[in-house]
């Protein structure tokens, strides 16, 4: 692989929590020596595949303060009861943060309002060992285009009274949007339980590329806005010309559906959450595009309908955006042999990328690898894998 270039960004001082928080993990080299780090371990991952070429890495438009979602862990450092991110290699305990330099600018104004409230209630802390205490974190999301914020408190208890923070947050303009989130489960997930919204909008949105998206408490989204758009762009360059319709496996809320409606006749997104679907539908609507039909199915389950009728054959792509765990077994044994012309996988995990490589290489060519980097500071790497059919 050909080391990137970039214009060589001069690092503004590292982070103080650099080292100590588990945020980051490489925020100590120049950006453009983390891309070439990057471009070295994928070439050497993805060695063993015949691929007739691998592009450059496409860096990030912004390397801080470009992650659209974050959960703070509420905890007690030193005695003292603070909000911030777990410790490295200390899973247990919580960093105090006062700066977070790759989610939101606004943080220390955010955090100052949240400890002032959990200071003034004497709110405590949930242990997760003795299962004790309140409040377990401050999940926010941010929407980079419209500078929107929204905020949610998850407690093991919906016996929390917020209304002193509702006030607060009322007087930061930018925070759009707050919940209560009542995780009382053994489960650490922290958006996971029963949501009430106590003030504000339901949703807030996010525009990339000129398609704006409703974003609730639990969506799912590319983290990095900021990369987001020209993520989407590669994709619509590799699809050029395609035509036809085009099956969205793993749609989400219709992130690169949505993005793709205009160069194919029709677009079918899946998903087996009900919920991404209810959000895909809700942005089809918002955006007015028509020619997208979404449907809530397992996609394993849908895509070996499709061979068995013999449905499978009406699509020019399947475009594969699957969880960090990759394709199910039977859903990469499915698409290896569906014999559509064209493979678009936008993967998050290459290393599970690679194994599900090995079985569509069966049936297919890596015509090409197109590495993005939308976790700036981290060792992660989107990448985007276009596959030709052997058939054509």
């Amino acid at each position: 692989m050909t080391p990137c270039e970039v214009t060589p960004r001069q690092i503004a001082g590292i982070c103080k929590h650099f080292g100590v928080c588990g945020g980051c993990d490489s925020q100590d080299l120049p950006y453009e020596e983390q891309l070439k780090d990057k471009e070295a371990r994928l070439g050497e991952l993805f060695s063993q595949f015949n691929i007739k070429e691998i592009k450059r890495i496409i860096p990030s438009p912004e390397i801080y303060h470009y992650r659209n979602k974050m959960e703070y862990a509420v905890g007690v450092w030193d005695a003292v009861k603070v909000i911030g991110l777990r410790e490295k290699k200390r899973f247990y305990r919580v960093v105090g943060l006062d700066e977070c330099r790759i989610f939101n600018k606004d943080l220390s104004r955010i955090f100052g309002i949240f400890s002032d409230w959990i200071a003034d209630n004497n709110i405590e802390p949930y242990h997760n060992s003795k299962g004790t205490g309140l409040l377990r974190y401050l999940a926010l999301r941010h929407s980079k285009y419209y500078d929107d914020l929204m905020a949610i408190v998850v407690a093991s208890s919906d016996k929390i009274d917020t209304r002193g923070l509702i006030d607060e947050f009322r007087k930061f303009k930018k925070i759009r949007s707050v919940y209560l989130c009542v995780n009382d489960g053994l489960s650490d997930v922290a958006v996971a339980g029963r949501l009430k919204l106590i003030d504000g909008d339901e949703r807030i949105k996010e525009r990339i590329n000129g398609i704006d998206y409703s974003i609730g408490p639990e969506s799912f989204f590319q983290t990095n806005s900021y990369c987001c758009g020209p993520l989407y762009t590669a994709i619509k360059e590799a699809l050029k010309g395609t035509g036809g319709s085009a099956l969205d496996l793993c749609c989400g809320l219709g992130g690169i559906t949505l993005q793709v409606a205009d160069i194919f006749s029709d677009v079918t997104g899946v998903d087996i959450s009900e919920r991404n679907i209810e959000d895909a539908l809700i942005n089809a609507k918002l955006n007015n595009i028509d020619n997208v039909n979404f449907i809530c199915r397992d996609a394993e389950k849908y895509i070996q309908e499709l061979s068995t009728s013999g449905a499978i054959k009406n699509f020019t792509v399947i475009i594969l955006d699957p969880p960090r765990a990759g394709l199910s077994k039977k859903t990469r044994l499915a698409v290896r042999d569906s014999r559509v012309k064209n493979i678009i996988y936008v993967s998050c995990n290459p290393k599970n990328l690679g194994q599900d490589l090995k079985v569509l290489t069966e049936a297919y060519d890596i015509e090409k690898l197109i590495p993005v980097d939308m976790f700036p500071h981290t060792r992660h790497a989107e990448v985007i894998a276009i596959l030709k059919s052997q058939l054509i």
